[in-house]
């Protein structure tokens, strides 16, 4: 067996044994680390003898793989859950482009976030383009429909793999993340690369998140960049246990995102 399908297949195996979880990031305002937009969910799956997988191990292989849909469905569940918990909190979940390529799955997850609308104004979709889409009817369509029941949409990962300037203008979103650019520019002009997407994103949505801010120094490039926001392990270092989900109880998790152990 391969070693994507391996990964799809443990992760199936995860959903049906209720051993999926999440840490929570926040995404904080650039000027006040102390006034946060959301806490994104990353996914952790606890395998047996207590060994954490987190979503960055494992995400890639599910997205090689075309079976990222039922795992992105549990995951909007299991915010839901938090949300319910917590009335104050406000939460981010990714939604990769895969899930709602097939017209099967995009109607699941509209059925879902109808189910789970209650806490729309509360859950922020981030979309993660991880193939050139253009201007596919199917995901105007998803974008159309979960922003009429009141769901923001974030575009994640913009300025990396599949999210070209044209799929920034051809949708209309909400929040901007912008993935961390730090360790690959070029070293004769640091930065020009961060203001250029930055200032591109200012022009199509109001929020500008900087992901991956490590060090003072890359805070004070993205507020001088003019992001409106950043996330990263300098303000906000998740945990690798989950907070919520296996492993975790209602009562020992945040009482919500200004509460996330950094």
């Amino acid at each position: 067996m391969d070693t994507n399908a391996h990964t799809a297949d443990l992760v199936d195996w995860a959903i049906k044994h209720s051993r999926i979880g999440f840490s929570l990031q926040t995404v904080t305002t650039v000027a006040d680390a102390g006034e946060t937009l959301y806490a994104e969910c990353l996914g952790r799956i606890v395998l047996p003898r207590g060994l954490v997988l987190t979503a960055e191990e494992f995400v890639e292989d599910l997205e090689m793989s075309g079976r990222t849909a039922a795992y992105d469905r549990h995951m909007l569940s299991l915010a839901a859950e938090w949300l319910a918990h917590h009335p104050d909190g406000v939460l981010g979940c990714d939604v990769n482009v895969s899930s709602i390529l097939d017209e099967r799955d995009c109607g699941l997850m509209l059925d879902l976030l109808k189910a789970q609308q209650p806490f729309a104004g509360r859950l922020i979709l981030e979309l993660t383009i991880n193939r050139p889409i253009g201007t596919l009817a199917i995901v105007k369509t998803f974008c159309r429909e979960a922003a009429a029941l009141g769901y923001r949409i974030a575009l994640d990962r913009f300025g990396v793999d599949h999210s070209p300037a044209e799929t920034l203008l051809a949708h209309a979103f909400d929040i901007v993340k912008i993935d961390s650019v730090f360790p690959v520019v070029a070293h004769d002009r640091p930065f020009r690369p961060l203001y250029q997407l930055v200032g591109f994103a200012l022009a199509a949505a109001p929020l500008v998140v900087v992901a991956g801010v490590e060090t003072y120094a890359q805070l004070d490039v993205a507020h001088m960049a003019g992001a409106t926001h950043v996330q990263g392990f300098l303000l906000s270092e998740p945990t690798l246990a989950p907070v919520f989900g296996y492993g975790a109880s209602l009562s020992s998790a945040p009482r919500g995102p200004f509460d996330v152990v950094h």
